[in-house]
């Protein structure tokens, strides 16, 4: 049976390790099933068997770099929880930017709404946090330099010059591939900004 002083270092330890909330006590609860059961079956102290437990999570507790445009360290565990967000987020924002690009070929003035349409949203959730309280000004600075919208610049700063080479105009908003990378862009962003109103770790906090 763990005691309450053992539950409470086997806590200290995860949070040592920077771990977000949801997954801290996810972890804390595997921990605890783990130590108990190895000193039932193998007869260990807790100290032994909460060491076993540290080794055998040793490889998801390390520490490594968030993402590639990030120098952030977290558990590698989170980092892979997070690049499965951060993929999810960026499959939705491709689908969607390769929706409105097709409604392109069939109607400027309907994309150039749902364009408007877009920025609106990004607007909307932006007062809503402000509004409600659930961003400050820090976090939304952090926010510009999230890795995703990092990546982002970089490949602005390959298409928009391509786009606007083949367009013949070098005014960067007007060539539709450039269009559909901006809504690309705020699609990311709006998508960052539910998550942190959901509370839900984004590498933000």
């Amino acid at each position: 049976m763990i005691r309450v002083e053992q539950e409470n270092q086997i806590e200290l330890y995860l949070r040592s390790k920077k771990l977000s909330y949801q997954i801290l006590f996810e972890v804390k609860d595997h921990f605890l099933s783990q130590i108990s059961n190895l000193m039932d079956i193998q007869n260990l102290s807790f100290q032994e068997a909460f060491l076993k437990a540290q080794i055998s999570w040793k490889y998801e507790l390390e520490m490594v770099k968030a993402d590639t445009f990030s120098f952030r360290k977290i558990t590698r565990i989170e980092k892979n929880i997070l690049q499965a967000r951060f993929r999810q987020i960026i499959y939705v924002s491709l689908g969607f930017s390769v929706v409105l690009g097709s409604v392109a070929l069939i109607s400027e003035p309907l994309f150039f709404y749902l364009q408007m349409g877009v920025l609106l949203l990004l607007v909307l959730i932006l007062m809503y946090n402000f509004i409600w309280k659930k961003m400050g000004f820090t976090e939304y600075r952090n926010l510009s330099f999230h890795p995703l919208l990092l990546r982002n610049i970089v490949i602005g700063v390959l298409i928009f010059p391509l786009g606007s080479y083949f367009s013949g105009t070098f005014e960067f908003w007007k060539p539709a591939v450039n269009q559909i990378l901006m809504i690309y862009a705020a699609m990311v962003q709006i998508q960052l900004l539910y998550f942190r109103t959901k509370k839900i770790n984004i590498l933000l906090s």
